[in-house]
C-alpha cells in the first residue's frame, strides 16, 4: 500500500513538474458544487473548465487536465455531484443533474474564475455527456435567458464552449439555433447513450456554430485509457449501450478542440 501510495505521489509531482503547473484552493459553493484548480507557474492564463459526466470526474478528467495544462493554460475541474450528493447515473436520469443545474454550477464558478489574479481574459468551457449538454445550454442564447440566476454581463465570461457527445436529449441540452458564443460540438454517430439521430438536430442556421460527426465513433470515444470499454443498459428504455473509445475519432476530435481553443481564447 505504501509502495503504490509513494508510486501516485511520484506521478503527481512529474505532472506538475513536467507542465510547469501549480495547484491552488479551488472554488466550493455549499450544496452545489466543488473545484481543483491547477494554473500555470509564475503566468497569467486562460482558464478552461471540464465539466464531467454523469459518471463523475474520474481518470478521463484528468488526462484532458494534464493535456490542457501542457497547452499553457489553467484548468479548473468541477465536481457537479459531491456537494448535491448525487451518485453516478450512467444510463438514468437525474434530475439535480440536468443542464440548467450544471448551468447554475458554472456560472458561480466562472464569475469568481474571473476575479483570479492568475486568469486572463476570456473563459473557455468544455463539458461531456451530462456535461455537454450543460455547455449547450450554456451558449444558447435563447433559453440561457430564460434563467433567473443568469444575468446578461455573464455572455462576457465566456470566449469559448466545447461539447463532447452531448446528451441532447436532456431538457435544455439541445443543439442551440443560436448562440452568443463560439461553440464547437463533438458528435458520435453510433453513440448508443444519447441517440444523436433521435436528440441532436442540427439548427439551420448558428454562425458561432461548429459541429464534427465522427462515424465510427461511440459514447466516450476520446477516452484514451487502454482497454476502456462500459457496457450498460438505459434503464427507461432497457436499450443496451456500449461506451468505449477510438483511436481516430479521439486523435481528430482533440486537435479540432486545442486549435479551437487557441484561435478563440488567445
Amino acid at each position: 500500500m505504501k509502495k503504490v501510495l509513494a508510486i501516485l505521489i511520484l506521478g503527481f509531482l512529474y505532472s506538475v513538474i513536467a507542465y510547469g503547473s501549480d495547484t491552488t484552493s479551488g472554488f466550493k459553493v455549499k450544496k452545489r458544487f466543488t473545484s481543483d484548480v491547477f494554473i500555470q507557474k509564475n503566468t497569467k492564463a486562460s482558464t478552461i473548465i471540464l465539466s464531467h459526466g454523469s459518471g463523475g470526474i474520474w481518470k478521463h478528467s484528468f488526462m484532458w487536465k494534464d493535456r490542457l495544462v501542457k497547452q499553457g493554460y489553467n484548468v479548473v475541474l468541477i465536481n457537479h455531484h459531491k456537494e448535491k450528493g448525487i451518485k453516478p447515473h450512467v444510463g438514468r436520469r437525474d434530475y439535480k443533474d440536468f443542464p440548467e443545474e450544471r448551468v447554475k454550477d458554472i456560472l458561480k464558478l466562472s464569475r469568481w474564475i474571473k476575479k483570479q489574479k492568475w486568469n486572463k481574459g476570456k473563459i473557455g468551457i468544455i463539458g461531456f455527456s451530462y456535461g455537454g449538454a450543460g455547455t449547450n445550454l450554456l451558449a444558447n442564447d435563447l433559453e440561457i435567458e430564460t434563467m433567473k440566476e443568469f444575468k446578461k454581463k455573464d455572455k462576457k465570461l465566456f470566449g469559448a464552449i466545447v461539447s463532447y457527445y452531448p446528451g441532447c436529449g436532456l431538457a435544455g441540452g439541445s443543439i442551440p439555433h443560436s448562440s452568443y458564443v463560439p461553440i464547437l460540438i463533438h458528435i458520435a454517430e453510433k453513440d448508443e447513450l444519447v441517440a444523436p439521430y433521435l436528440n441532436c438536430v442540427e439548427p439551420i442556421n448558428n454562425s458561432n456554430l461548429t459541429i464534427y460527426k465522427y462515424p465510427e465513433a461511440q459514447h466516450s470515444f476520446d477516452v484514451d485509457i487502454p482497454g476502456f470499454k462500459y457496457e450498460g443498459t438505459i434503464l427507461a428504455t432497457g436499450r443496451k449501450f456500449t461506451n468505449i473509445g477510438h483511436k481516430e475519432s479521439r486523435e481528430l476530435s482533440i486537435n479540432r478542440t486545442l486549435n479551437f481553443l487557441k484561435e478563440k481564447l488567445n
